[in-house]
């Protein structure tokens, strides 16, 4: 899994969307986060030119559905324009607003989240910078989200009328630096439950120190589903699938289970990254969901790459996750199911 290119974007359409996102946070937000008029159908709205989008301004990126979903990616590359396909792909459903770090951490104001039903995350290392030293080395830096970013967050977990679906290398943001929550362990952690980061040992997960997490890209994998009677999983059978698997720290005993992979989770199945050697054995989760706070959470595994993003097994979750996460059922089994996590 490498993020070393993270910074090179294909200058597509929605290649240029995130970019501009960025900027957007110097903007007033409320004013960004206006609903529009319904674009075109399928491709959302009409293409500015040069390939320059708002990232969370005007019309919404794709889709025509009435379930309002934030798209939130950063310090990742991935294939924008795939998985914006398969955003789209999700039929009369949703709609979806695509905006990056740091502008979506103003999204966690409850007042500038009125107009979104739905928070999806697909970002990583949230809070990480690379700065160069004098002597022209680098060093990594993860700092904290701000005071502002930590009170909007469990403002609106706490207020629970917004669903949550994080998915793949989503686990790996804030894994560093989030201050600790009500048991003492990294407070965003706990709202995905579990945490991983491919390239840095992650310290006190629940008082206990990773080593490097693994990640095997292209990997053939048997998926069984162990909750048939979710609406997550509805119309979903055990599948196959090519993606990527993870060796991370996963806490089953805060979730309820969904799918399950053959891939087995150990650091001799990652030999081309030695750094991972150590590393407990980990569960083979790769989708559950749960409570954080009063908010109802979903975390998928799935979704390094278009082979994931194109088998319609991985579709029919994604799009499930968001439709359950949207409804009144999952904030009353939510608000049931209340977990204190953050202090």
């Amino acid at each position: 899994m490498s993020d070393k290119k993270d910074e090179k974007k294909t200058l597509s359409r929605r290649g240029a969307l995130g970019a501009a996102a960025g900027a957007a946070a110097s903007l007033p937000l409320l004013a960004q986060a206006q609903p529009a008029q319904a674009p075109a159908p399928g491709r959302g709205a009409a293409a500015p030119a040069a390939g320059r989008g708002g990232g969370g301004r005007g019309a919404p990126q794709g889709g025509t559905g009435p379930i309002r979903v934030l798209f939130i990616s950063k310090y990742h590359q991935f294939d924008r324009e795939g998985l914006a396909t398969t955003l789209d792909a999700l039929g009369t459903d949703i709609s979806w607003t695509h905006v990056e770090h740091p502008a979506a951490e103003a999204f966690y104001d409850p007042a500038v989240a009125a107009n979104y039903d739905v928070f999806l995350f697909y970002d990583a290392f949230a809070g990480r910078e690379v700065r160069r030293r004098p002597d022209g080395s680098t060093e990594t830096i993860y700092n904290p989200p701000s005071a502002k970013t930590q009170a909007n967050l469990k403002a609106l977990m706490q207020a629970g009328n917004k669903g949550f679906v994080f998915f793949h290398h989503a686990i790996a943001s804030w894994c560093h630096a989030w201050p600790a929550g009500i048991n003492g362990s990294n407070a965003y952690v706990e709202v995905m439950g579990a945490a991983a980061d491919w390239g840095t040992p992650i310290k006190n997960i629940r008082g206990v120190d990773y080593p490097p997490s693994g990640a095997l890209g292209g990997t053939n994998q048997r998926i069984t589903v162990v909750d048939k009677s979710h609406p997550i999983t509805a119309g979903v059978e055990d599948f196959d699938i090519v993606d990527e698997a993870y060796l991370c720290p996963i806490f089953e005993d805060s979730v309820h289970p969904l799918l399950r992979t053959n891939f087995v989770p150990v650091d001799t199945a990652f030999p081309a990254r030695p750094q991972v050697k150590g590393h407990p054995a980990g569960s083979n989760l790769t989708g559950w969901y749960k409570a954080a706070e009063r908010s109802p959470v979903v975390y998928i595994q799935h979704g390094h790459d278009i082979r994931a993003w194109e088998n319609p097994a991985f579709r029919r979750l994604m799009l499930n996750s968001i439709k359950w996460a949207a409804s009144p059922e999952s904030k009353t089994w939510a608000r049931a199911n209340e977990k204190r996590i953050f202090r």
